[in-house]
């Protein structure tokens, strides 16, 4: 059956888990004090009554925006922000129902987390485009993003994106058991992953109330990227996971096909969201698609 690609996908329980780290509100907290600590600066602003939390530093004549995966949050940027801010102001979201973006409850409309991103771009970048960086669910915010304001966009970047209509029913998106977590925890980071007991837990306890089911919830059938991937006339680069499970290469392909002038960098060693699992490769083959 061919359905909504995944940016529905547990992101956040695909990192790479330090020993020290035994829950997912410890890698939250872990992460986003990474981001402090190099130097980025908590920011908000109001959307729609709720209030969108965001951070920024660095400095230079090009704007990066970075979008993160459903479930995930501004955080999973930390490995690659001290490289990438040297040279480039920064801007890291948190999309509205991730990390500490309200709401906390309720539907998560696609056209919110669009909106979102557009009020941040405008308040941090207003008067030149930006480069727009968007792992799996973000990628697909971005390219709808783009889609709609591509003077505003310099280079899209796609890191695993969804959002293109594809077979995903091997996928144990809601698991019923430790297998089926396992299963799906892999698929994210890799068959040959380490997967931490605490993961399995959360994925089990916590995966109907995270925000993709809350993205669900909304409806997502009607923002697929299938009609409008022809309007993208941004520059686009396109950096992938071998071992993507849930948008594997083939997948990849069809979507670069599908964006005229696109070029595809497939990392060996990465899975579903290669910024955090090949940071150093990542910021490589981001950097130079910017030159």
């Amino acid at each position: 059956m061919k359905i909504m690609a995944a940016s529905i996908v547990l992101a956040a329980l695909a990192s790479a888990n330090p020993p020290e780290i035994h829950s997912l509100q410890e890698f939250s907290k872990v992460t986003r004090q990474g981001l402090v600590d190099a130097g980025m600066k908590r920011q908000t602003i109001d959307v729609d009554g709720n209030s969108v939390v965001y951070f920024t530093g660095g400095s230079g004549k090009r704007t990066i925006v970075l979008v993160h995966g459903v479930n995930d949050q501004a955080g999973t940027w930390a490995a690659v922000v001290p490289a990438l801010k040297k040279d480039s102001r920064i801007v890291a979201i948190d999309l509205p129902g991730h990390g500490e973006s309200a709401p906390a409850t309720g539907p998560l409309p696609m056209p919110l987390l669009i909106k979102a991103l557009q009020a941040v771009i405008d308040k941090e970048s207003a008067d030149k485009p930006v480069v727009l960086v968007g792992n799996s669910m973000g990628g697909w915010v971005c390219m709808l993003y783009a889609a709609d304001h591509s003077a505003r966009v310099s280079r899209l970047v796609l890191e695993d994106a969804s959002g293109m209509s594809w077979d995903i029913s091997h996928v144990p998106f809601f698991p019923k058991d430790r297998d089926e977590a396992t299963k799906l925890l892999r698929l994210v980071h890799g068959p040959d992953a380490s997967i931490p007991d605490y993961l399995i837990d959360a994925v089990l306890k916590d995966s109907s109330t995270m925000p993709q089911a809350r993205v669900i919830q909304a409806g997502i059938m009607f923002a697929l990227v299938d009609t409008r991937l022809h309007e993208i006339t941004t520059p686009v680069t396109m950096i992938w996971g071998k071992h993507d499970g849930l948008l594997p290469i083939a997948y990849a392909e069809a979507l670069q096909k599908r964006l005229s002038g696109s070029t595809l960098h497939v990392i060996d060693s990465a899975a579903h969201i290669p910024h955090r699992q090949a940071p150093a490769e990542f910021t490589k083959l981001l950097r130079e698609a910017l030159q």
